[in-house]
C-alpha cells in the first residue's frame, strides 16, 4: 500500500528521538480496526501485558491467545493502567471517556489515537485532569502497514509533563512523536494536514473528469503537472488514482467527510464562513448518498464522472 500522503514522516520540522525505555505497565487497547490493530500488535509483539476490546467479534478474535479479551470497555479500563483509543470519531471517544470517568480515572492514562474534534478533546482533558487522570490526544499519521510496522508517527496534545511520562508508551508503536502543545493541539495538526490534503484530492477529483470530458489527454496533463510547481506528494498519490480510475481502498470517503466536517465545525464555532470547503462537503455528501461512503476517497471523482456522463 502506498504511504498516506499526509504522513509527517516526509515532512521537515522539529523532532527529538528518545532512547529506549523499558516499562512494565498494563495496556488496554480499544478499537481494533485497520489502524488500531496494527498499533496494538506492536505491544503484543514486544511482550507487553495487553487487554483489548472492540465492538466487532472478529476483530477481538484476532487477538485470542495474544492478549486478554475484555468483556466491555469498563472491564478493560479497570484492569489497565494506560488505555489507547483508536475509534471512528469523537462520538465514540466521548462515550468511552464518559465510561472511564464513571469508573474513576485517578492515576490512569488515556491516549486518543483517533482523529477527533479538538474542542471536544479540550473538554475531556479538563474533566480527566479535574479527577486526577491524564488524557493525551495523539492522532495516528500514516497507513495500516506503517501502524503494524511501528513506523507510524503521532502529534501529541496535552500537558507536557504528561507527554514526557507517556513517552515510553509512544516508543512501543511509533517511530516519531512530536509534542505540539495544549490539549487538542495534536488533533488540530491532524485536521490541518487532512484539510489541506483532502481539499487537494477533491480538486483533482473535479479537475480530471472535467478535462477528460473536454477531450484532453489526461496522461499528458498529468505528466505536465508533474513538472510544474503544482506537483506534490498528494498529487502523485490522489492525482494518479483519479486519472487512472484506481479506486482501491486507502482512505474511506466517509472518514474524509467526517474530518472535513470537523474543520467546518471549527469555522462555525468561530462564526467564520468556510468558502471552498462547503463545495467539497457538498461533493462528498453526494458520494455518501450514492453509497460510496465505505469506498476510497478518490471515488469523489466517480461522482463527478456520473454528473459529466463519463
Amino acid at each position: 500500500m502506498l504511504q498516506h500522503p499526509f504522513s509527517l514522516m516526509q515532512m521537515g520540522g522539529y523532532h527529538k528521538r528518545w532512547k529506549g525505555v523499558v516499562f512494565n505497565m498494563k495496556i488496554g487497547f480499544i478499537g481494533l480496526g485497520r489502524m488500531g490493530r496494527g498499533a496494538c500488535e506492536n505491544f503484543v509483539k514486544k511482550g507487553h501485558d495487553v487487554a483489548v476490546y472492540d465492538v466487532s467479534a472478529d476483530a477481538m478474535e484476532y487477538f485470542r491467545g495474544k492478549a486478554e479479551l475484555a468483556s466491555n470497555p469498563a472491564d478493560l479500563f479497570e484492569r489497565s493502567e494506560a488505555v489507547l483509543l483508536s475509534l471512528p470519531s469523537s462520538v465514540q471517544v466521548e462515550a468511552m471517556c464518559d465510561t472511564f470517568l464513571s469508573c474513576g480515572v485517578k492515576d490512569k492514562i488515556v491516549i486518543d489515537l483517533s482523529t477527533s474534534y479538538p474542542l471536544s478533546t479540550k473538554k475531556l482533558h479538563e474533566a480527566f485532569k479535574k479527577h486526577g487522570g491524564i488524557l493525551l490526544d495523539a492522532p495516528l499519521m500514516g497507513n495500516p502497514d506503517m501502524a503494524a510496522a511501528g513506523t507510524i508517527s503521532v502529534t501529541v496534545g496535552g500537558d507536557e509533563a504528561d507527554f514526557q511520562a507517556a513517552r515510553p508508551i509512544f516508543e512501543v508503536f511509533t517511530s516519531r512523536a512530536d509534542y505540539i502543545g495544549e490539549a487538542g493541539s495534536g488533533h488540530l495538526v491532524k485536521l490541518a494536514l487532512n484539510f489541506t490534503g483532502l481539499m487537494y484530492a477533491v480538486t483533482y477529483s473535479q479537475m480530471f473528469p472535467l478535462m477528460e470530458k473536454l477531450g484532453l489527454n489526461t496522461q499528458k496533463l498529468f505528466d505536465i503537472i508533474c513538472e510544474q510547481k503544482t506537483n506534490c506528494g498528494v498529487f502523485q498519490f490522489y492525482g494518479q488514482k483519479v486519472k487512472d480510475r484506481d479506486y482501491r481502498m486507502d482512505f474511506a470517503l466517509a472518514f474524509g467527510l467526517k474530518d472535513l466536517g470537523y474543520v467546518k465545525r471549527l469555522y462555525e464555532d468561530l462564526n467564520c464562513p468556510a468558502f471552498a470547503l462547503d463545495g467539497a462537503l457538498d461533493l462528498l455528501r453526494t458520494g455518501l448518498k450514492d453509497g460510496r461512503g465505505g469506498h476510497d476517497f478518490s471515488e469523489a471523482a466517480a461522482v463527478m464522472r456520473d454528473y459529466l456522463e463519463l
